[in-house]
């Protein structure tokens, strides 16, 4: 159950992240036996990543396009903790991975700056289930798909994806404070859209910029954005950015 702690907070979820662990068909190939061992660890515990499990990736064909990508995610989650809207209370952010689950972060969460350190934190988190183990609890993982996260959220949900309506990033933001607990759905993958199942949760979806723009700017735009709209509103109060 997620408690919030203001009537007014947007929940940005990055949807269908590249994150996962190796697949089972590829805990054996080379690439990833060499850099387990360089970890010491087990195979099939290892966040699948491109920029080390390349050459397995391409085993899957089309299969393996935009897998292994657990940066997006990263680089976005820095830029979103370190915003004024979180460090106000204003932000929750969630992260749904390719492969069903739900990573929910808390707002005081330091991350790594480092990528590859951010990983190896996915790694312990997918093993304890919550990092770390004891203690206040800064990320935890469950099976679940993005429609269970939506349901408990239970906000009005809009979608940023390159098939949605023409519309400007200030203009959407304006539509997110609208409302009470708003959902920005982002896509935490490198290329391509949103499953159709993905879209059937979704009540609106717009193209903010004619071209695809990665994920991390996407969130910094969207945030940025929803600072003034609500500020404008009245509904939260301004910070040095305005």
């Amino acid at each position: 159950m997620f408690c919030y702690r203001s009537p007014l907070v947007l929940s940005l979820v990055l949807a269908e992240s590249s994150i996962e662990l190796v697949p089972n068909e590829l805990v054996h190939h080379a690439a990833v036996l060499s850099w387990a061992r360089r970890k010491r660890k087990d195979s099939r515990s290892l966040i699948l990543d491109q920029t080390y499990h390349h050459s397995a990736i391409l085993r899957l064909g089309s299969r393996g396009t935009g897998r292994g990508r657990p940066d997006i995610p990263h680089l976005s989650l820095l830029l979103a903790l370190g915003s004024p809207l979180n460090l106000t209370g204003e932000l929750r952010c969630y992260v749904h991975t390719r492969d069903n689950n739900i990573i929910e972060v808390d707002s005081k969460a330091r991350l790594p700056r480092n990528t590859d350190r951010f990983t190896s934190l996915l790694e312990q988190l997918y093993q304890e289930k919550v990092v770390p183990p004891t203690g206040r609890p800064l990320m935890s993982i469950r099976p679940g798909s993005l429609g269970d996260l939506l349901d408990e959220i239970s906000g009005v949900v809009i979608a940023l994806t390159t098939k949605g309506l023409p519309k400007r990033m200030d203009e959407v933001a304006s539509r997110l404070a609208e409302h009470h607990n708003p959902v920005l759905l982002v896509g935490g993958f490198p290329r391509g859209h949103f499953s159709k199942e993905t879209l059937s949760r979704v009540k609106e979806s717009y193209q903010i910029h004619d071209h695809g723009l990665d994920a991390w700017t996407v969130v910094a735009r969207a945030i940025y954005d929803y600072e003034r709209a609500t500020a404008l509103r009245g509904a939260f109060p301004k910070t040095s950015l305005m």
